[in-house]
């Protein structure tokens, strides 16, 4: 049985690097409650990006907090040569039907050199006031669906993709304290996100739909034997 080559995505367009995978780890990390003696029925953690810089002391906890930890390129997951790209350029139209919620990755019409590969980082703090919501959130954060040690994942919705996610670090314990000194536990975490650049989509060879030939000027040109 010949195998089925298809990714599942949603209908919307791509957006540029760097911005999908911003959005998807924030989007990982949103959902997560913990429960008080005052919230018996939970307690909503939201998730931010430290941009511009977070004031502690004008927050409500427990929180979670996101910052840009770097980029580099990884040299270890780079191809040379051309490949058939199994998914839409920014910019570009797709090749499947609207609507579709799957699409054959092997009709792709778009060539190009080899996306060079990027390592994302970002450093995640858990922010709690509480030692049991400290505990709570560092065990649901080691399941699976979010920070694993192990086989981690992070889904792109834009391109229908799934990125691996590494921890490189954490969860590491810390007691400080706000700016107005009332005590506070962080968790950190140091994650790295598997991404890629496309070369520009000017460079891209695109299959042909139509072949157009003016045969009359050979017609006029032949003699009979």
């Amino acid at each position: 049985m010949a195998e089925d080559f298809r990714y599942s995505r949603s209908a919307r367009p791509a957006l540029p690097w760097l911005i999908n995978e911003d959005r998807a780890v924030k989007a990982k990390l949103q959902g997560l409650t913990v429960t008080d003696a005052n919230a018996p029925d939970g307690r909503p953690v939201p998730v931010r990006y430290r941009l511009p810089e977070v004031e502690l002391a004008q927050q409500t906890f427990p929180l979670i907090v996101i910052e840009h930890a770097g980029i580099e390129k990884a040299d270890e997951r780079e191809h040379r040569g051309q490949i058939w790209l199994p998914y839409a350029p920014e910019g570009t139209s797709g090749w499947w039907e609207d609507g579709a919620t799957t699409y054959d990755v092997t009709a792709s019409p778009y060539l190009m050199e080899f996306p060079i590969p990027f390592d994302l980082r970002y450093r995640i703090s858990v922010f709690t006031r509480l030692a049991e919501h400290d505990t709570a959130l560092a065990s649901r954060m080691m399941q699976r669906d979010l920070l694993p040690a192990r086989f981690g994942f992070l889904e792109i919705p834009e391109d229908g993709t799934v990125r691996r996610l590494d921890i490189l670090g954490g969860p590491e314990l810390a007691d400080t304290r706000d700016e107005n000194g009332k005590r506070l536990f962080r968790r950190e975490y140091l994650i790295s996100v598997s991404s890629e650049m496309l070369p520009s989509t000017a460079d891209a060879y695109v299959k042909a739909s139509s072949v157009a030939l003016d045969l009359e000027y050979f017609s006029d040109h032949v003699t009979s034997p």
